[in-house]
């Protein structure tokens, strides 16, 4: 019975690094929306000195 132990402990390990992963993949998704709101910013920028409207 000592020998099933440690395979048992492996799944709460194996538990951590999903919720890890999942974090990652928030912050991913965070990144990525900001960068694509930073960017139409940017493009904003460039356009309004392209055409000024005074």
């Amino acid at each position: 019975m000592r020998l099933m132990f440690p395979p048992f402990s492996f799944p709460p390990s194996r538990h951590k690094t999903g919720a890890r992963q999942m974090r990652e993949r928030r912050t991913a998704q965070i990144l990525m929306i900001f960068s694509i709101v930073l960017a139409f910013v940017e493009l904003y920028v460039v356009i309004a000195n392209l055409w000024p409207l005074s």
